[in-house]
């Protein structure tokens, strides 16, 4: 038996790829105008705004390609306990998306696959990574520090949805980097493993042990991930404001500077939350002396 494939709904990620290109828009509107504004502007803009929407295309054509025969490597490969999400897509604060080249689920771990369809010769150390060009080493964006974040911002993305979920498994999510086409890759002190092709993805997961993850979170995991629309971008600022809350009673936290220049921190809620900061301030206090 093969390892699952499951789907994000397709709605949803439509929803999700149009905020994407509202976003991209924005930023590529960004780069224009800051073009427009050097010497001779007028006349390189429009070759710049070819150039980069060609890139974008380039770039999601060749991640397409190593995404597809990574993916079915994983298929092919894992047990069939294995859960395979592919190209999942998650707004995890306002405006701030991740998109996850495949997400596998096993009871022995939650793996994050970062894929890169780069061809050429690459050489990371310590999360820094560059490429060969002739006799010369140039740097390059990090797949690793990419990565990283994916997997932080997933983390972030379980604790607001799943809470309890994330309390027992957030030790257990593992970021692994592929490069699905590079002639030569050499990776040294990075934070993850880095692989060359599916099969030797699916080997780095068999190496972690144990029944980590029952097959009751995995479900979880996948009818959240399934479901999981754009924020409502009013109600999450509304929710994420800075006003707190302690043993139920309500309090906000402003800083700011007196006329004189100083720093100052203001405190708004009950006596008895305001009494309980001023004991905790007194007792920072005294450990300063």
């Amino acid at each position: 038996m093969f390892a699952r494939f499951i789907e994000q709904d397709k709605e949803i990620k439509e929803l999700f790829y149009q905020k994407i290109k509202e976003k991209e828009e924005r930023e590529k509107q960004k780069h224009l105008d800051k073009i427009s504004e050097e010497f001779l502007g007028w006349l390189l803009e429009p070759i710049a705004d070819v150039a980069y929407t060609w890139r974008r295309i380039s770039e999601k054509e060749q991640g397409s390609s190593g995404e597809n025969s990574v993916g079915w490597a994983l298929h092919l490969w894992l047990p069939s306990s294995a859960v395979v999400i592919t190209d999942l897509v998650l707004e995890v604060e306002p405006d701030e998306f991740i998109q996850i080249d495949h997400l596998v689920l096993n009871t022995n771990g939650i793996f994050v696959l970062e894929t890169k369809s780069w061809d050429g010769a690459f050489l990371g150390t310590k999360d820094k990574w560059r490429m060969k060009q002739g006799n010369k080493w140039v740097e390059v964006q990090s797949p690793t520090k990419q990565n990283e974040r994916h997997v932080k911002l997933f983390k972030k993305w379980l604790e607001e949805n799943l809470p309890d979920l994330h309390e027992r498994i957030k030790d257990h999510i593992h970021p692994i980097v592929i490069f699905k086409r590079a002639k030569w890759v050499k990776a040294k002190d990075c934070s993850m493993p880095v692989v060359i092709g599916g099969m030797e993805a699916v080997g780095e997961i068999r190496k972690i042990k144990g029944e980590n993850i029952s097959e009751e979170d995995i479900n979880l995991i996948i009818e959240a991930v399934k479901n999981a629309k754009p924020l409502e971008h009013d109600e999450w600022k509304k929710k994420h404001s800075r006003g707190k809350e302690r043993g139920g009673e309500r309090y906000q936290v402003t800083t700011g500077k007196t006329s004189n220049g100083k720093m100052y921190v203001r405190i708004l809620g009950t006596k008895e939350v305001n009494a309980l900061f001023l004991v905790k301030l007194h007792e920072y206090s005294c450990l300063l002396l």
